[in-house]
């Protein structure tokens, strides 16, 4: 039957054209792969025009060294989104003649011939408008989708204001289908383990994904050849290597404000915070944001560790100084204080500005974010838990944020025994596109800090089987004096570093002995009370 194997690389493929695995690249063993399925297909690459050279070098390369009886080739534009990326399917279908087509990233060196074989059987033999491998990390089987159906959601598409505009990610396809779901024919080949939890990408496109990759790569040359073709054993070998899990932090939470007006019961920082620390210089900050975006120019910068960041008189400069970067994306967490001034509201106005019409960055984030702690859907109950202050200023900081910044504010809630009571009215209301947020809303757990505080916990939510602390592997937490901690609820222990002294990649390999006791089961007294690890940033 014939088939078509479309391979989206429509990014800078800076990254999937490093020859990195064994002198070859990412984006050569994904032709690779697809040339060993031995299918009648031919292979049709998205790219931009951009990266066009390297894509036409890459697959010049891969016919120098494999006779591969598939037709290659590549499709460039300018620029790809949603809807571009439909309608080029429906076009390459067409025009190549296939029944259905393979669609995976193409950057991915750890396709599994045996896994996207078995997904093909199912897929033909049931006759399936859409089969996917459930449970499995992205870039372990691609995704099959029936000619039929290529077309249908070139159409669907074209109806879907939220979604057709957005850049093309690697949950495109099902997000658009997720749309209507029930419509649709969907066989998948489900894992015997869910890995969804670990949240694994081996895909190539970004700096922490190809150091995983990298590192996976270099751990399976003790494996047989037989093992290395069971999927399974090799993602058990991820779980089970610290290089593999942590590669570089994702989320830099940084504390640029000494002070808050707010004594939250839930915060830690009124009972624990240490005396004489000191506002955050702008300058020191500059350096240290430098140093981020070379350390990880695809993470997310928080300005709330600690602290109300618009207390600081030099916020909007701290926070024009994260936008200026190209990749990195802005988190500002905030009680809502300060909204009414008319200087703040221009300032935040210029902000607006300075994120440019940029919808979203790589890392598939908006470039600037906001939340406010609404907590409460009353004032009795919010200044219960918010001493002295009103809960309709947080609300007309929700409603103000959101006339700026449309889709990239969120009203939170973290769940108590206080306001458990209040919870749904604050969920029926918040997820409504009409409310203050836009229908943005986050609902939180409480974290008694290590047993440090009461104990206010709504409901246990912990998972039965405990994983490595997914703020080990992927958060980097920087008080206002450089000092670098293990993690938050250790801001106030010993710290691992400064940034503002050392340099910030080895003060971040430190966290590794934490990660390696994590893995083995072995954790300190603190870890041991702490129920956050299965709480995930970004």
């Amino acid at each position: 039957m014939k088939t078509l194997i479309i391979l989206f690389a429509a990014d800078n493929g800076s990254y999937g054209f490093k020859n990195a695995f064994e002198g070859k690249s990412a984006f050569f063993k994904t032709l690779e792969w697809a040339h060993k399925l031995n299918l009648d297909s031919d292979i049709n690459v998205f790219c931009l025009d951009g990266n066009k050279d390297s894509v036409a070098s890459g697959i010049s390369d891969f016919k120098a060294e494999f006779d591969s009886k598939n037709d290659i080739c590549f499709t460039s534009k300018s620029s790809w989104n949603a809807e571009t990326l439909f309608a080029s399917m429906a076009d390459a279908v067409s025009k190549s003649g296939a029944e259905y087509v393979l669609y995976n990233f193409a950057y991915c060196p750890f396709l599994n011939i045996e896994l996207a074989q078995k997904l093909i059987k199912t897929h033909e033999e049931y006759k399936s408008e859409y089969s996917f491998a459930d449970g499995y990390p992205y870039g372990v089987c691609p995704e099959i989708l029936d000619k039929g159906l290529v077309n249908i959601l070139k159409e669907l598409i074209k109806t879907k204001e939220d979604l057709k505009d957005k850049n093309v990610e690697k949950t495109t396809v099902f997000d658009l289908l997720n749309t209507d779901i029930n419509s649709f024919e969907i066989e998948t080949e489900i894992s015997n383990i869910d890995w969804r939890l670990y949240r694994f990408d081996f895909t190539c496109d970004k700096k922490e994904n190809f150091i995983a990759c990298k590192n996976l790569y270099e751990a399976l040359s003790t494996m047989s050849e037989d093992d290395k073709k069971d999927i399974q054993k090799v993602i058990t070998k991820a779980k089970e290597n610290t290089k593999v899990l942590k590669t570089i932090p994702a989320y830099f939470n940084i504390q640029i404000e000494t002070d808050c007006p707010s004594k939250c019961t839930y915060c830690a920082y009124s009972v624990c915070k240490k005396s004489g620390m000191q506002k955050m210089d702008l300058e020191k900050f500059r350096g240290l944001v430098k140093s981020i975006d070379a350390l990880n120019p695809d993470g997310v910068v928080s300005l709330s560790l600690w602290g109300e960041p618009l207390l600081h008189p030099d916020f909007f400069d701290f926070a024009k100084e994260v936008l200026k970067y190209e990749g990195l994306s802005l988190l500002v967490e905030t009680t809502g204080i300060n909204y009414k001034d008319e200087n703040v509201k221009k300032n935040i106005s210029a902000l607006k500005e300075a994120c440019g019409k940029l919808k979203q960055k790589k890392n598939g984030y908006s470039p600037l974010m906001w939340i406010v702690s609404v907590d409460a859907m009353s004032q009795k109950v919010y200044e219960d838990i918010h001493p002295g202050m009103k809960l309709d200023d947080a609300l007309e900081s929700v409603k103000f944020l959101n006339s700026v910044f449309s889709g990239d504010v969120y009203a939170q809630f973290l769940r108590l025994k206080q306001n458990e009571d209040e919870l749904e009215n604050f969920y029926r209301t918040f997820k409504e596109k009409t409310s203050l947020s836009g229908g943005n809303f986050i609902i939180q757990k409480y974290d008694d800090f290590c047993k440090k505080l009461g104990d206010f916990k709504s409901a246990d939510l912990s998972p039965v089987d405990r994983l490595p602390c997914w703020h080990l592997r992927r958060d980097m937490n920087i008080l206002s004096n450089g000092d670098v901690c293990v993690c938050k609820n250790k801001s106030f222990e010993a710290p691992l570093g400064n940034t503002f002294t050392e340099d910030l990649e080895t003060i971040w390999n430190k966290i590794d002995l934490y990660l390696e006791k994590h893995i083995a089961k072995n954790y300190c007294d603190g870890c041991e009370a702490c129920d956050e690890f299965y709480t995930f940033n970004f």
